[in-house]
């Protein structure tokens, strides 16, 4: 059983693998009975997987695979949403600790707030600040979740998808920890 401390991380991931034990049931009984894929397909693909055994196996291979990718997407999305939330928080509070404790004349107000970034709406971009407060081996894997998120998410245009792929309740707790270590920061 994965526990996760952030209850977003927690709650997709228990959505996610709810999904993905239906659909490992529901495949399974095509295994060796591939007229079974006509029992959990919509109307329309009645008969079109069904007729031979590679047609069958080649459907649940891909349904799994999409599966997979989509959670991975999911995941790395509620991350962002976590993250981003916390990022703009402590933007907030940057900002008013400047505004407070600065200068006002009229040329340096203009230009104080560009101190402080809040211009970071990328996941590329909040890994660059997590450069330093997170360990050098989540930084790591945080990069490759984002290469694999990315190789999905934007059409598998790349010649080859990235080397690692990690089983999804391990995504979970590489994006929970990272969540964890920025959360228990002494900076933070």
């Amino acid at each position: 059983m994965v526990i996760l401390r952030n209850i977003d991380i927690q709650e997709q991931f228990n959505y996610l693998t709810t999904i993905d034990n239906i659909l490992d049931k529901e495949v399974r009984q095509i295994s060796g009975n591939k007229k079974y894929i006509d029992k959990i397909v919509p109307e329309y693909l009645k008969l079109k997987y069904s007729q031979k055994e590679i047609l069958a196996n080649t459907f649940s291979d891909n349904i799994r695979r999409t599966a997979y990718e989509n959670s991975i997407v999911s995941l790395v999305a509620t991350f962002e949403k976590v993250v981003f939330a916390k990022y703009r928080s402590t933007y907030g509070i940057i900002r008013n600790i400047v505004s407070a404790n600065t200068n006002k004349s009229v040329d340096f107000y203009k230009s104080r707030e560009r101190f402080v970034n809040d211009k970071i709406d990328r996941l590329s971009g909040i890994i660059n600040l997590f450069d330093g407060l997170i360990s050098p081996s989540q930084l790591k894997n945080l990069k490759i979740i984002k290469d694999h998120r990315n190789y999905i998410a934007h059409g598998k245009r790349d010649v080859t998808p990235p080397l690692i792929e990690f089983k999804l309740f391990e995504v979970a707790e590489i994006l929970d920890n990272i969540i964890s270590e920025i959360e228990s920061h002494p900076s933070c």
